[in-house]
């Protein structure tokens, strides 16, 4: 995550990096050829102060969200009991985090962000395209993210002042924006503190959600009205070998794609001195967290035959105090992941291309989440809602192959050792290649993407969304290696 600056939350002044004065870490960067933006200098080691179970709690408020929850409901429509779908959530999440722990060494070693660290393998200029591509997920996320923790508390506020349970849901969508207003504010405030309010934040959002559901699903299992459709969890239409496990292995696995390219943007709060922090963080809160997610996602509407998780709680938790804790959580659950996975990515666009400060972007990302929440679409909010967890399964080939140009330029081109005065240099002396961009990053790219399309469409796994076909299934895995490959290759052709 970024650096604030202030001198609240960041004992460093970044006009003493501009001035090459030695720092108590001795992390001394000259930014040459050009004005850097203050928040992109290397994070100092005194701001580095993550541990397992910090890292580990913010993965679990990343990774637990209300869309998370339809991952369970997506296997069962596949046709996958639900002891496929929890096989197929551990390889999916295990491989996403495989690449993503390759890729978030340089920022714990180096302190980087994401857009510093392509500039590496993309150029110094051609950063640009992958920053925006996973921007632009990103902000997709943020607003649908914005929406069902609105959405959720503006139930609270019909559940609490006595409206009809049926009653609940429409009204809460026809007033969204006022909530909606509410949840944009409270993440400019919380974003503004820096690395030090997202870590206090991370510690409860995610776990006490978790726990909830689990008491919720617990409930549902053993109540006279809902256990006689437990058998029903079990019982399986496709084998693990169909094209419908495929799918959900890329639904799993694309669904951590984006974070796979930007997790320096997080690693880089780890304590150099604890680097067990990382894996154990992402295993834990991701791979763990997510097959919980699924468990319980799938437990939920298989026994309820309801498929929206805030009109679960508010139809069938016992209790109005039951109520009222479970959408306060599911406000807090989409909040924690928009500030720890959706909004950075964003903030990396305003930050890098368009040259913003930290707390200026903050407020415009929060005005971009405003317009990308689907509030202006009143009652169909819901189905819109639902059409992005779809695209889910297949945005991430655009993904996939930059994240396996990211690993192979550090670990096999640069052998895990950056040039940190080289990544802030404007000119030859630092990652120009091509007059500041990669020609084997950009070829490698077309070329994978044109590869995948190859190998989905003569094996059936093509994936159409609304009219536009994007290569689904496991298509991921060979574009993350294929892009790593054709990378190096070209990398030593035109010797970058």
């Amino acid at each position: 995550m970024f650096l604030e600056t202030n001198h609240h939350y960041a004992p460093f002044n970044p006009r003493t990096y501009e001035k090459g004065l030695t720092m108590p870490d001795e992390r001394t960067i000259t930014p040459k050829g050009y004005e850097e933006n203050p928040d992109l200098l290397p994070a100092p080691r005194s701001q580095q102060t993550y541990n397992a179970l910090t890292f580990t709690l913010m993965m679990f408020s990343m990774n637990t969200c209300i869309p998370m929850f339809f991952l369970g409901p997506i296997g069962s429509q596949l046709g996958l009991d639900l002891w496929q779908a929890l096989v197929g959530a551990f390889i999916g999440n295990l491989a996403a985090v495989i690449v993503m722990w390759f890729n978030g060494q340089p920022g714990i070693k180096y302190g980087v962000s994401f857009p510093v660290q392509l500039r590496e393998s993309f150029g110094f200029k051609g950063i640009h395209l992958p920053i925006i591509l996973r921007g632009a997920a990103g902000t997709v996320w943020f607003g649908v993210e914005a929406y069902a923790g609105s959405l959720a508390l503006m139930m609270i506020v019909f559940h609490a002042i006595g409206t009809p349970a049926e009653q609940v849901t429409p009204m809460a969508i026809k007033y969204l924006l006022i909530a909606l207003f509410v949840y944009l504010g409270s993440f400019i405030v919380v974003m503004r503190f820096g690395l030090k309010g997202i870590g206090n934040m991370a510690n409860f959002a995610g776990p006490l959600m978790l726990l909830y559901f689990i008491w919720l699903v617990y409930f549902l299992a053993t109540s006279e009205q809902f256990a006689p459709n437990i058998p029903k969890m079990f019982v399986s239409k496709t084998g693990y070998f169909s094209m419908g496990f495929l799918i959900y292995l890329a639904v799993q696995t694309n669904w951590w794609a984006t974070v796979a390219l930007n997790v320096s943007d997080l690693s880089r709060g780890i304590n150099p001195d604890k680097p067990q922090a990382f894996p154990i963080g992402l295993f834990i809160g991701i791979v763990i967290c997510q097959v919980l997610g699924t468990a319980l996602g799938y437990s939920a509407v298989a026994l309820t035959g309801t498929i929206l998780p805030q009109d679960i709680i508010l139809k069938y938790a016992p209790g109005g105090a039951a109520v009222v804790i479970g959408l306060l959580f599911a406000f807090l659950a989409p909040w924690s992941t928009d500030i720890t996975a959706n909004a950075p990515p964003l903030i990396n666009i305003l930050m890098a291309t368009l040259k913003m400060r930290w707390k200026l972007a903050v407020v415009v990302s929060a005005v971009v989440a405003f317009f990308a929440s689907p509030w202006w679409a009143v009652e169909n909010g819901p189905t819109y809602v639902n059409y992005i967890t779809t695209w889910a399964s297949n945005y991430g080939i655009l993904l996939g192959p930059i994240a396996g140009i990211m690993i192979g330029n550090y670990w096999l081109l640069r052998n895990s050792h950056y040039d940190l005065q080289k990544l802030y240099t404007y000119g030859p002396d630092g990652c120009w290649y091509s007059n500041g961009w990669s020609k084997a990053a950009l070829i490698s790219l077309g070329l994978t993407w044109v590869a995948c399309y190859l190998i989905a469409w003569p094996t059936g796994q093509l994936q159409y969304v609304s009219g536009v076909p994007f290569p689904g299934g496991v298509t991921w895995y060979p574009a993350v290696i294929l892009s790593l490959a054709f990378y190096v290759g070209f990398a030593k052709v035109f010797k970058e």
